[in-house]
């Protein structure tokens, strides 16, 4: 076997430290870490992973969102402790949205499920804020999809590419089953609300989702679990 330093012995063999409790496929849990989502976009924000910089002078009032494309993922996957180093000034980060597709055979949509959550029990265990991406396919794999992560944490979620009848159903099934399962579970949402969801969700625009700390709109967000359902019938925000 060849002889790794540190870094490189954690990139190759994805070591983590024995206190990491493990699901079934043995993926990492990602456990609940305590974060007020209750201000977002109205003095807390979201990040795009690729916005984010070491000159961001408000970066304690920012979480940082990993929905971009996967060869960008795959880039902070491959350099764990640059991925680390990245986000470290922010309040906190998401899990890395590997790409799944309901095409997708066992094999892919468990290793895009494990690489997730090996990411964010990675930051985890140095001492990072955690906040799980969850996505899903069909309910063959929720099994999967679901595992390694605590009711009663946050999730962050997207209904970024799901605005047509056929995407819209194996969302909505998914999202169902995620908050049966997970009943006490806080969920952003990036993107626009999709009928029968919960009004308890908390959602950000995608293009208000990159970090402008100063953005120049009226706050909207409602404090959690006391929304105005109004904003989604035909307001300015989130109808689709």
């Amino acid at each position: 076997m060849p002889t790794y330093n540190n870094l490189e012995y954690i990139r190759v063999m994805r070591q983590l430290p024995s206190f990491v409790k493990r699901d079934i496929y043995n993926i990492p849990f990602i456990e609940k870490d305590d974060i007020d989502i209750s201000a977002l976009n109205n003095g807390k924000w979201l990040i795009n992973l690729k916005n984010c910089t070491s000159r961001d002078k408000n970066a304690q009032n920012k979480i940082v969102h990993c929905f971009c494309f996967d060869k960008e993922l795959n880039r902070e996957y491959q350099n764990p402790f640059r991925f680390l180093s990245k986000v470290a000034p922010y309040e906190a980060a998401s899990t890395l949205d590997f790409s799944m597709h309901p095409d997708m055979g066992f094999k892919e949509v468990l290793q895009a499920t494990y690489d997730n959550r090996w990411s964010g029990a990675f930051l985890q265990s140095n001492g990072k804020k955690v906040i799980p991406t969850v996505g899903w396919v069909g309910p063959e794999y929720y099994d999967i999809t679901f595992a390694g992560l605590r009711n009663g944490g946050v999730f962050i979620i997207s209904t970024l590419g799901v605005n047509n009848p056929g995407c819209r159903q194996l969302f909505l099934s998914g999202y169902l089953e995620m908050r049966k399962r997970f009943p006490d579970s806080k969920i952003i949402c990036v993107g626009n609300y999709v009928s029968g969801m919960d009004s308890d969700v908390c959602f950000v625009k995608y293009e208000d989702s990159f970090g402008s700390w100063n953005i120049e709109l009226v706050p909207w967000q409602p404090r959690l679990l006391n929304w105005d359902m109004s904003l989604f019938e035909g307001g300015d925000h989130y109808v689709v």
